[in-house]
This record gives structure tokens, C-alpha cells and sequence, in this order.
């Protein structure tokens, strides 16, 4: 009986062949350039979520990258106006008065940001809890954004830099027609300011 003829092998192609799942699990465990694109695209869409920019940088992130963002982890001015997350605020600013030996004022809102609409007496804490549109929306958010810079929860921005976003807004109108120029030639009203500020405060 004739035995069934079999088709030559390449002796070379068979290890290749038997060691190539073993390989690419190899590359891909040590991080090797098979694993990049692989944790690439897994990482983008967390990061997505995270990255703020400078305000100059978020006029140009949609259309170009100029380079990864930086992590934030602001809270919105829901979060800065609960009681149970009175003690989360940063020194030296105050959400409450507390009387006696080292105790303090309330932070009031002129003290920080000048010039201002509200009356004197009106604290941080008053205004984060101002729900009407502008001013009071950029007012919310910019106190909110003030204390997320002073916690280094949104390290895009520095606390004058914040001070100054209130102030140019202000001068230039307030209300409705008040804009800040976060670069020459472009102008952010009350709604773009909200915009760039809500993209610091991810959480």
C-alpha cells in the first residue's frame, strides 16, 4: 500500500510559524513596540477626560494639538458650595465665618475679586451659590476655579491669572457684553468663559 505523499516543509518557516503567538505576547507584556499603539488607544479616551489647557492652548486644542494637556481634577462650584466639603477649602480662603480664639471671617468676594457687582458683605460662598445667568455664571465658576487653583487641582492657571479673567471681564462690561481676551484679537464672552473654566473642573 502506498503511503500518502506529503508536501515538503520549509524548515525554517515552521519554527517561525510555532513562535510567533509566543513572541507577540512576549512584546506586548514587556511594552515593547507591539504594545504601544495597543495601550495608546486604551489610555486617550481616560486622559480625554482629564486634560485642561492654559487659555491660550483650548483656543487651538480643538483643531491641533500643541501638546498633551495637563491633568485636572477640579470640582464645580456644586461641589465648593456643600457643607460636607467645607473643610476641603483651600487657606486662605473661608467658606463660613467660625467667632472666638482663632477663628475667622467668611471670605468675602470683593476681597478677591475686584472691581465687583455684588455688595460688600457677599462671600465665596454666597456667590457659588448665585444661579442666574451673567455675571453671576462667571462668578460662580470663577470663584470655584479659585479654589481648584489654590488646591492645585487645576494647575493650568494661577490664582492671579484667575484674578485677572474676573477683572478684564468686568471692566470690559460685565454682563452680557463683558469679554476676556485670552489672546490677542480673540474675544471669550460670559459663555466661553463658563466654557474654558467647566473644562478645568472635570470632577
Amino acid at each position: 500500500m502506498t503511503e500518502p505523499t506529503e508536501l515538503p516543509k520549509d524548515p525554517e518557516a515552521a519554527p517561525e510559524a510555532s513562535a510567533r503567538p509566543d513572541r507577540n505576547r512576549r512584546r506586548l507584556l514587556q511594552g515593547g513596540l507591539g504594545a504601544a499603539p495597543f495601550l495608546t488607544l486604551l489610555s486617550r479616551p481616560v486622559l480625554a477626560n482629564t486634560q485642561c489647557f492654559a487659555p491660550s492652548g483650548f483656543i487651538s486644542m480643538p483643531t491641533s494639538q500643541h501638546g498633551p494637556g495637563i491633568a485636572c481634577a477640579g470640582r464645580t462650584p456644586g461641589y465648593w458650595k456643600q457643607e460636607q466639603h467645607f473643610s476641603s477649602w483651600p487657606m486662605p480662603y473661608f467658606p463660613t465665618k467660625v467667632p472666638g480664639h482663632g477663628g475667622h471671617e467668611a471670605t468675602k468676594f470683593v476681597s478677591i475679586f475686584s472691581p465687583s457687582p455684588y455688595a460688600p458683605k457677599t462671600t465665596l460662598l454666597d456667590v457659588l451659590s448665585m444661579d442666574g445667568g451673567p455675571p453671576d455664571d462667571v462668578a460662580r465658576h470663577i470663584v470655584a476655579t479659585l479654589l481648584n487653583v489654590a488646591a492645585g487641582l487645576a494647575p493650568v492657571l494661577t490664582v492671579p491669572e484667575v484674578m485677572g479673567i474676573w477683572r478684564e471681564y468686568i471692566l470690559s462690561g460685565g454682563g452680557g457684553s463683558g469679554y476676556f481676551e485670552p489672546t490677542a484679537g480673540v474675544r471669550w464672552y460670559h459663555a466661553e468663559i463658563v466654557d474654558y473654566l467647566v473644562s478645568t473642573m472635570p470632577l
